[in-house]
């Protein structure tokens, strides 16, 4: 998956469950119709990253997530057509266990955090006496500091 589609599935996930959470023991809304409005209230507030996807992709993404992580043994695919059936099945569960699963998802698919790059830094000195300890070009000897490539 796209980082970008990362971000908004993730953010999606994060804000369903807040929302959940907010209803205590009232009726909660069916997960796919609070997916749904959701989707477009962080889209329209602009917050679904520099290029944000599809709307229905996103929301996509979040059912499989979750519909995954409740049931592994049945393998859900974004592209998958029962997704919004399957995911009605998840309405049955108690909230406590559908704010954990949409916890688990949120943490799931969180974006990855972009690597720290520490710039290269050349071996200044060795136990072999090959100029490529001193950052010489020595025409590739196979030493590990070497800066040469056979």
């Amino acid at each position: 998956m796209e980082p970008h589609h990362r971000h908004a599935t993730h953010r999606l996930l994060t804000e369903t469950r807040g929302r959940l959470a907010a209803h205590h023991d009232e009726v909660a809304p069916p997960m796919h119709a609070l997916l749904a409005h959701l989707v477009v209230e962080l889209y329209d507030r602009d917050l679904l990253g520099d290029r944000p996807p599809s709307l229905g992709g996103v929301v996509d993404e979040a059912v499989s997530c979750l519909l995954n992580l409740a049931t592994p043994q049945h393998v859900a695919r974004p592209f998958d057509e029962d997704l919004a059936d399957r995911l009605r099945e998840l309405d049955r569960l108690p909230l406590p266990e559908r704010l954990r699963l949409l916890e688990t998802a949120a943490r799931h698919i969180a974006p990855m955090p972009a690597p720290d790059r520490l710039p290269a830094r050349r071996r200044t000195t060795g136990l072999c006496s090959c100029a490529c300890n001193s950052g010489e070009f020595c025409g590739g000897c196979g030493h590990a500091g070497c800066g040469g490539r056979r």
